[in-house]
């Protein structure tokens, strides 16, 4: 079983890589250039409980603020009628799939407060965060005034009717509805930005995806693979429903799911049903007729029911999937020998995706759904036979690049096995001599590029199709290999950032994109399993001429200022996070283009003044392309934090004393509030530093901590407390120490 956990990690080391905070721009990107004729319910969900609404795409009950300015009302997902007089612009959102809808819609200047799962968009770093989506913090909600308080179903009664009621307008927003009500609240929350026009686009983009998918999937022959979506956390293992988002997704996307009905499941844990609903299966296309599972009693939540080990193994899904919060209890799991016979785990075929794509139906279900399909059918897609459309160029986006070697520099776009793909490339007046990770050493080139591949081709390159994406991309750009140094990633061009950097007669420009979510590493600490295009990409265009060695050197003050700004932003390895901050991610890659004018520079080290400004640019822009492509910027809640170390706020007692007190929701919702608060966001952030250094050995006795958690437990409690051993015993020992005062505190406030 350990082959089975190295090559699962293998295969989903760059799947989270760039995702979240450039979501909105790479849907639009990848839907560019199809086809704006619906096809006729073909992408409708498959299923008993398909949405006829998905199956038409005229809107049927859409309006806008500019079509009825003054008519603000409509239903929330609680059935509620919210009404306003005017557009809202002080938003408290709590819940992440309203701030991913708003922020698409171009809304979010109107976001003042957002919930920890937000933090990290683009344009809202910073923001203050005052709740979770189960945890409000009321003071702080109150102080931000706001006119409307988005929060999810958990939040509902005391947005109501707590310490929140009557402080603003409430709107209730289910994130994990069907793809019927995920439009229908794209429409409605269009409506109230003044957004519809926007917010159609918005659907429409998610239905091109739709599309694009109804035509691959009906070229495929024979079976559909099954495919099961697995939640193991909190103590449960389930999976979803008939009629869930996730099983639309499944369904779009090609897989079979299984048959089980929420309001009927009535089995025996490990046996299936004497009699239940009927599989869902794609009769189109002359599948198999999927088992059903053994179940128990569904949740109610979502779609959400219970499924046992054994209905597992009965289900027998070819492909595996789940958040990545859920890899360690999964991985646990299917590590058992009674799972040793899953087509999923025999064929390594367990992913890991984004929590806010497996877990919420907002603005990318389309986007998530060609995602899933290509790990769904890597090898029929990959064949030529079963394109949706011809490969063909789309366009290009022009850059000004201020170096006097260069002709021309452009971000262009192709359709290449049905998705857009990006590259950037920078062309030369003359051949030039360039070094690349890449490509080595290379006289002569008349370009070099950095080529993007959006996450629905990322299956189809790990079987084998690198090479002929690559030669597919160089003969749609009229590129030739022979004169190209090309560099790649699984990052977004939308996210490229360009500084340059001048001093007298010389000036460097930095072309650079990155991505550190999943494949970020410890060099000397971590395991290195695989090879991969680069996730953080750095081009160094030099107006001065580098010899060789200067070329060579310059590759080390490159690397220096790219780990310098992974360090100063904290990034963490994605292997060890609890433990190490990283260097880098594994699959860097860099071009340095030698050629200028003057003399041959032998010394390109940060000493030399060609040095600083490579040192300079370079840090500058991996420090912005890891915040546009990641939201890994300075200033991010300390709850996010957390998070990037691998730490679920919801799971952080676990200590010896905790029993009593941690599984009480009042205890829970006080020790998150207490988080949240600046003096116990504070505390966390000077244990996380500590423990740092504790680790890195520059620090020998953290004793001194020790004041200040015992002063945050006596002013939580209102008098002095002994500090409990209340937190995880296997967290590192100030933040357990911080956790600890901070529940020893509240605990000392309970009767």
């Amino acid at each position: 079983m350990k082959k089975y956990f190295l090559y699962t990690r293998i295969l989903n080391f760059l799947f989270i890589v760039s995702i979240l905070p450039a979501w909105a721009g790479l849907a639009l990107a990848q839907t560019a250039g199809a086809p704006t004729e619906p096809v006729p319910s073909a992408y409708a969900p498959a299923g008993p409980e398909a949405d006829p609404a998905l199956a038409d795409p005229a809107p049927a009950t859409e309006t806008t603020a500019a079509e009825s300015p003054t008519d603000l009302s409509f239903i929330d997902d609680a059935g509620r009628t919210v009404s306003l007089t005017s557009p809202p612009s002080r938003v408290v959102s709590l819940s992440p799939a309203a701030t991913e809808i708003i922020l698409a819609l171009g809304a979010g200047g109107a976001l003042k407060g957002v919930s920890s799962e937000d933090g990290h968009f683009e344009g809202l770093i910073g923001l203050p965060v005052v709740g979770t989506p189960r945890v409000a913090a009321p003071d702080q909600i109150l102080a931000l005034e706001p006119d409307l308080l988005i929060v999810e179903p958990y939040l509902a009664a005391q947005a109501l009717s707590g310490a929140l009621a009557g402080s603003a307008q409430v709107m209730i927003v289910d994130g994990r509805g069907n793809l019927g009500q995920a439009r229908e609240r794209i429409l409605a929350l269009g409506h109230l930005f003044g957004q519809g026009e926007k917010a159609r686009e918005v659907w429409a983009e998610q239905e091109t995806f739709f599309e694009t998918l109804a035509l691959k999937t009906a070229k495929l022959k024979g079976s559909r693979q099954r495919v099961l979506r697995l939640v193991a956390r909190e103590g449960r293992l389930s999976t979803f429903a008939e009629g869930s988002f996730q099983n639309e997704i499944v369904q779009l996307a090609g897989g079979l799911t299984p048959a089980i009905e929420a309001a009927t499941v009535a089995a025996v844990a490990g046996e299936a049903p004497a009699s239940g609903p009927t599989a869902t299966t794609d009769e189109d296309a002359g599948a198999e007729e999927a088992p059903t599972t053994g179940s128990t009693a569904a949740t109610g939540l979502a779609g959400e029911v219970p499924i046992d080990p054994a209905g597992i193994v009965l289900f027998d899904p070819g492909l595996i999937f789940a958040c990545g919060k859920d890899r360690k209890a999964l991985d646990a799991l299917l590590a058992r020998e009674d799972m040793a016979g899953i087509a999923a785990v025999k064929n390594f075929n367990v992913r890991y995706y984004p929590c806010a794509l497996t877990d919420r139906s907002a603005a990318h279900q389309g986007y998530f759904a060609a995602w899933l399909s290509s790990a769904i059918n890597p090898i029929e897609y990959g064949d030529p036979a079963n394109l949706a459309r011809p490969n063909a160029k789309i366009g290009e986006e022009p850059l000004a690049v201020d170096i006097p070697y260069v002709s021309k520099a452009a971000v262009v776009s192709a359709r290449l096995n049905d998705y857009v793909q990006k590259t950037l490339v920078i062309e030369f007046k003359s051949p030039q001599t360039v070094i690349s990770t890449g490509d080595g050493p290379k006289e002569g080139a008349l370009a070099v590029g950095n080529g993007s591949s959006p996450p629905m081709v990322w299956d189809l390159n790990h079987q084998g199709g690198w090479e002929a994406d690559v030669a597919e991309r160089y003969a749609l750009l009229g590129l030739d290999p022979k004169t190209t140094a090309m560099i790649f990633t699984g990052a977004d061009l939308a996210g490229l950032v360009t500084v340059t950097k001048t001093y007298r007669d010389m000036t460097v420009t930095v072309l650079a994109t990155a991505g550190a979510e999943s494949n970020a590493v410890r060099t000397s600490k971590d395991v290195g399993a695989y090879y991969e295009p680069g996730t953080i990409n750095v081009i160094v265009l030099s107006s001065r001429n580098l010899s060789p060695t200067g070329a060579a050197r310059a590759m080390l003050t490159v690397t220096e200022a790219k780990t310098a700004a992974v360090w100063d932003l904290g990034v963490r390895s994605s292997q060890t996070p609890l433990e190490n901050p990283a260097t880098g991610t594994g699959t860097d890659s860099v071009i340095i283009v030698a050629g200028g004018q003057g003399q041959p520079i032998d010394y390109t080290g940060g000493h030399t003044k060609i040095g600083q400004l490579i040192g300079e640019a370079v840090h500058e822009a991996v420090i912005q392309a890891l915040a546009k492509g990641n939201g890994l910027a300075q200033g991010r809640h300390v709850l996010t934090r957390l998070s990037e170390r691998g730490l679920d706020p919801a799971e952080l007692f676990g200590g010896p004393e905790a029993a009593a007190l941690a599984p009480t929701d009042d205890f829970q919702t006080q020790t998150l509030r207490a988080i949240i608060s600046p003096r116990g966001a504070a505390l966390l952030e000077a244990a996380l530093a500590l423990d740092d250094a504790l680790i890195m050995g520059q620090l020998s006795d953290p004793s001194a901590f020790e004041p200040l958690a015992q002063a945050l437990a006596t002013d939580l409690a209102g008098r002095p407390v002994k500090i409990l051993d209340l937190a995880d015993p296997s967290l590192p020992p100030c933040l357990r120490l911080a956790l600890n005062a901070i529940g020893s505190g509240l605990a000392g406030t309970l009767p």
